[in-house]
């Protein structure tokens, strides 16, 4: 019985390292947005090309239509990496379907990096998949053994007394 709860620990910990890089995706993300709403060409690794691309958009046609389409592209900013900082919460409540909804758009949003040729990109992203991934396989190891645990508990009871 010790060793399922030290096992549900380390899962549960494992689990949760995973789920938090889609805040660390979503917050790197939002950061680079902003920089570029700037006007600065800094970027972080891990964030998302996606959002890269809406800034550039939005850098060469705010040349004509002035800087309300660096707005524009700052509020679907907000929308992209809303979403997966949802994804996020969501996986952190043991929603495994969000988890892999978001593996998959951040996958996806890596194909972004390989059709620009952007080596460093597409290992950063396959970086952040891999601890994506490590904590999903925790996570559908955890929600099985905390089913196992409540089937032990519920064969541990004693039957009411009639």
């Amino acid at each position: 019985m010790d060793y399922n709860y030290s096992k549900h620990s380390q899962l549960t910990q494992d689990y949760k390292r995973g789920a938090n890089w889609f805040y660390w995706i979503a917050g790197l993300t939002m950061i680079t947005s902003l920089i570029a709403f700037g006007g600065g060409g800094f970027r972080f690794l891990i964030s998302l090309g996606s959002t890269q691309i809406i800034d550039g958009i939005a850098a060469a046609v705010s040349e004509e239509l002035g800087s309300a389409a660096k707005v524009v592209a700052l509020v679907l900013d907000l929308i992209v990496t809303g979403v997966f900082a949802l994804f996020g919460f969501l996986a952190g409540k043991k929603m495994l379907w969000a988890y892999v909804l978001g593996m998959v758009a951040f996958g996806l949003d890596g194909l972004v990096n390989l059709v620009a040729a952007d080596f460093i990109g597409i290992l950063a992203h396959a970086f952040a998949l891999f601890f994506l991934v490590k904590g999903f396989l925790a996570g559908r190891e955890l929600v099985s053994l905390e089913k196992e645990m409540a089937q032990q508990a519920a064969a541990a009871q004693p039957a009411p007394a009639l």
